[in-house]
């Protein structure tokens, strides 16, 4: 190998694809390269008149078990993998007779396609785990970039182009090549072990998010919710939906947060955003009731239909007063299968689903969201708590007050858990913290504020006057600070980072509007 150009004298092509292998191998032919090919391959590139040298003139061994022996072998493998210019790995190739093998071109047997097959047995999938070719691609890939090693046809036409402009490959593309490499045998063994592994339980849901859509629950290992995989597992005898999962996991989240700072709070949510949160530091009996009452007085009317999370074992009075209530399902911690609180609910209801939650405060390592030819990773946001560790920089002439402090982590707590653009009124009533108005899933913030948030508010409480409102994301005009003031809201607390977070501040002060940046962006989508 030249310092930055890879010159293949000898190519092994097995490849189940064969989508462009001829195309491929005309262009390494016509360079001078020797193409050795495995059977069906080799038969291909044979019938469009090029010349082959079979795999077993390689290998010393001939295929053997109807295809499951081919390509495994002590000199095809050293082939690839010896180290150039090493002056001990060239003697012991020089010495035991082994032919540099300079390009790798594999792609592995259509496994996940036999999976999804309906009925295929296990005795036909197991002849779809290819062994050979995930062995061949990390020996090359280990190599590189020494060694070229392609798994996918995507990868030919760079490789052709640079063969015919050069006579050679850049180290720049071996290398490239060989990052997609790990990552295709890292994606086949997954998917084999989804398959064959020990799986996670698996609830088997009605329908998706709508009833045409096919779903499941994957639960994990000590999961902090006690999903139900058995049938003996639901605490009543109806089954979670798909829906149901998401709206409890929202609302488990936002009521981590509230438990974390030692809150007996409920929370509410609908259609994955809370519509009703509520919070008091009582633990006294009443205290559950008093944060239900709270949470349901916000957003009455979303509240109806929706999925409760409490951070406190249900109490009677608090179940008895959610009787009267439709929900689709409660959780709670201690939530158990006949217990007086969850009978008494399930009386009214014969449709509500029941969580037991295990513990608060986890959150997941990664969210993944797929996308059209890829998958999107991001840690989360935060972990359970930091809401109310978030430092209020106030940025206004008036200040908020120092004893508004919990409150304005309560409100970026709702707030965070609402849908971007999202900004939550939230107000202290009655010993307790409650969620008045939400505005969210608007694509510009002062819709959020002035048709959402600030209307649902002033229907809960009338003035505005002693609210606070948070907003997900910095102001990017003055325009949601000009709208808070006509409403009579005093104190606003948002990330701040706008290019014209001047205007905003100007227009606090001239409304005597006490302001606060935090600098933590909390936008979800």
């Amino acid at each position: 190998m030249q310092c930055d150009r890879l010159v293949v004298r000898r190519a092994l092509l097995s490849v189940t694809d064969k989508t462009g292998i001829e195309a491929l191998a005309r262009a390494m032919a016509a360079g001078g390269t020797e193409l050795v090919a495995t059977g069906r391959t080799g038969t291909v590139l044979r019938d469009a008149g090029l010349s082959i040298v079979p795999i077993e003139k390689i290998s010393g061994s001939p295929e053997a078990f109807r295809g499951r022996m081919k390509t495994l072998s002590f000199p095809v493998c050293s082939g690839i993998l010896y180290r150039r210019g090493d002056a001990g790995d060239e003697a012991d190739r020089e010495r035991l007779g082994i032919p540099a093998v300079d390009c790798v071109v594999v792609n592995f047997y259509p496994f996940e396609k036999a999976a999804r097959e309906s009925g295929i047995t296990h005795e036909k999938l197991i002849e779809e785990v290819d062994i050979g070719g995930p062995a061949l691609v990390r020996a090359a890939a280990k190599n590189a970039p020494a060694v070229l090693v392609l798994t996918h046809p995507a990868q030919y036409e760079r490789v052709i182009g640079e063969l015919r402009a050069h006579g050679s490959v850049s180290v720049e593309t071996a290398l490239w090549c060989a990052a997609a490499a790990w990552d295709i045998v890292s994606a086949y063994d997954a998917a084999i072990a989804r398959e064959l592994g020990t799986r996670p339980d698996q609830i088997r849901l009605r329908y998706g998010e709508n009833p045409h859509q096919k779903a499941s629950l994957e639960v994990l290992p000590d999961s902090p919710l006690a999903w139900p995989v058995r049938d003996e597992d639901k605490l009543t005898a109806a089954g979670i939906s798909y829906n149901n999962a998401l709206d409890v996991s929202a609302a488990y989240a936002l009521a981590g947060d509230l438990e974390a700072e030692g809150m007996n709070a409920a929370v509410i949510v609908k259609h994955n955003n809370p519509c009703g949160a509520g919070a008091v530091f009582s633990n006294q009996p009443g205290g559950q009731k008093r944060a239900l009452e709270l949470a349901w007085a916000g957003d009455p009317v979303s509240a109806f239909g929706g999925v409760v999370v409490f951070t406190r074992p249900l109490e009677r009075a608090t179940a008895e007063w959610l009787s009267s209530r439709f929900i689709e399902l409660v959780a709670a911690p201690g939530l158990v299968r006949g217990s007086g609180e969850l009978s008494l609910l399930a009386a009214r209801r014969k449709n509500l689903k029941a969580l037991c939650i295990r513990r608060f405060g986890e959150v997941p390592r990664a969210l993944v969201t797929s996308v059209p030819g890829g998958v999107l990773r991001q840690s989360p946001d935060s972990g359970a708590g930091t809401a109310f560790g978030e430092e209020l920089k106030m940025v206004t002439k008036a200040h908020i007050p120092s004893e508004m402090a919990k409150l304005c982590g309560f409100g970026i707590a709702v707030c965070r858990a609402l849908k971007s653009n999202a900004v939550a009124i939230v107000r202290e009533a009655s010993g307790g913290f409650q969620l008045v108005g939400a505005g969210q899933g608007q694509p510009n913030r002062v819709d959020s504020v002035s048709r959402l948030a600030v209307p649902r508010a002033r229907a809960v409480c009338g003035t505005l006057e002693g609210c606070l409102l948070v907003s997900d994301a910095f102001f990017p005009f003055r325009d949601a600070v000009d709208a808070a003031q006509e409403a009579g809201i005093r104190y606003i607390v948002q990330p701040g980072g706008s290019l014209k977070d001047a205007d905003s501040i100007d227009a606090c002060d001239t409304h005597g509007i006490a302001m606060a940046f935090t600098g933590v962006r909390h936008f979800r989508h």
